[in-house]
């Protein structure tokens, strides 16, 4: 009977040496698997944030509560185990060989955390109005001046009638629904009087706050106070009779627009903004840098303009009544979804105006699907649709799509009241295959 050939083991230390080195192949090989992972859990993320804003809009389009809730965390783990050590035996006949055999193994762990953003500094966030800062970044950022003018503003009052004019979509189409009676005002009605005054000219400047009472200048070289003087948004300001007083500094904006009054161009400031006025000169809170509390406190004179601006609520309702307005509207010549539109202005002046949906969500099923689909969304057992972004062509005869750059510009305004130290966390849910 041959005898077997000896197995012989490899001595520690070359042992540990060929351990560590497969260990390091295997660590050298997770790049990819790390790297497909983190874009697998963004993609999650991005359907996740995206099917819960439209449920919301499709909430309010039925009057039900709204519900936020966020995916703060995904933890991706992946795991790299060692297996049972074992013996190979040549078995093969001439050239086999025998060795120590070892078998490396892993996984992947996701977890993450859902977290029901239901607290009051969020629900305070949601009601409070856009602050004129947030309005200007967008006003700046080659937006659609109607778009903005519809999204962001809950009604406009013409200056000189002082007829107030709706941002509603029943009472763009002159339902008897419309909550101001007698406005009757069509879309094009309820944003003339806006566009005709020209561009709104933001300008940032500091009001000051003052801190306490004046000081002396022996009580203002306190280094406490110089302390707290070098704190951010703190300064200590020389008075006219020689005294100091600590200031608080707060950045805001001035929505501002240019007005004839006596034959002259003034800047007046759109009602809410603050500050003084005189009909022959700028308002100082549209040209001066800073501007003292007490003087924003004064009576104001004559504006260019009286804005309501929305809270994010308010335009998540806003889209919600824009798509029950929708629904009661005759289908598209091609049976897709009905929409209000809105002008896209041309660069060229000569350029024919353009058209584009404010936001429609067609039903699979029920309206002709758009041509391209940005994705889908599962809500009261149905299938709504999100048309891909479209500009509307040059030559106008076909109306553009601008509900995923609507959606976009949401989620920023979302974002904005979203604060890590406000997310409850709840345990996290692992996930094990």
């Amino acid at each position: 009977m041959p005898r077997l050939p000896r197995c012989r083991l490899p001595r520690p230390p070359f042992f540990r040496a060929w351990i560590l080195g497969a260990l390091a192949l295997a660590g050298c090989s997770l790049g990819a698997p790390i790297a497909r992972q983190a874009i697998d859990y963004n993609g999650t993320v991005e359907q996740a944030a995206n099917a819960l804003l439209v449920r919301n809009i499709l909430r309010a389009r039925d009057e039900t509560p709204l519900h936020f809730t966020t995916v703060p965390q995904i933890r991706g783990s992946l795991n790299l185990g060692l297996g049972q050590p074992g013996l190979g035996l040549p078995l093969g006949g001439a050239g086999s060989t025998s060795g120590l055999v070892l078998g490396l193994g892993g996984g992947v762990s996701p977890s993450f955390d859902v977290s029901a953003l239901d607290t009051q500094e969020f629900t305070r966030g949601l009601l409070e109005p856009l602050e004129p800062q947030v309005v200007r970044y967008y006003w700046e950022r080659g937006y659609p001046e109607e778009l903005l003018l519809i999204l962001l503003f809950n009604a406009v009052q013409d200056p000189v009638t002082g007829r107030n004019q709706p941002n509603d979509p029943r009472c763009w189409l002159d339902r008897p629904d419309c909550p101001v009676a007698g406005s009757g005002a069509g879309l094009e009605e309820a944003l003339r009087s806006t566009l005709a005054l020209g561009p709104i000219i933001f300008h940032p400047y500091l009001a000051l706050h003052p801190v306490g009472p004046p000081l002396s200048a022996a009580q203002a070289a306190d280094p406490a106070l110089l302390a707290l003087a070098g704190e951010a948004r703190m300064r200590l300001a020389r008075l006219p009779d020689g005294r100091w007083q600590l200031e608080r500094e707060e950045p805001r904006v001035a929505a501002c627009r240019r007005v004839e009054l006596g034959g002259r161009t003034v800047l007046l400031p759109v009602e809410g903004t603050g500050g003084a006025t005189s009909p022959d000169r700028d308002a100082p809170v549209c040209v001066r840098a800073e501007m003292p509390a007490a003087e924003l406190a004064a009576a104001p004179g004559r504006r260019a303009q009286r804005v309501e601006v929305r809270s994010v609520l308010d335009i998540i309702r806003f889209l919600g009544l824009l798509l029950r307005v929708q629904a009661g509207m005759p289908p598209r010549p091609d049976s897709g979804a009905p929409c209000l539109t809105f002008t896209v202005r041309a660069a060229r002046p000569e350029a024919p105006a353009r058209r584009a949906c404010l936001l429609r969500l067609p039903r699979a099923g029920r309206d002709a699907p758009p041509a391209r689909v940005a994705w889908t969304v599962e809500h009261d057992g149905a299938t709504w649709l999100v048309p891909a972004y479209a500009e509307p062509p040059e030559d106008g005869a076909e109306p553009g799509d601008y509900s995923v750059r609507v959606l976009a510009l949401l989620t920023e305004l979302l974002n904005l009241k979203k604060s890590s130290t406000a997310i409850p966390t709840t345990r996290a849910v692992q996930v094990v295959r």
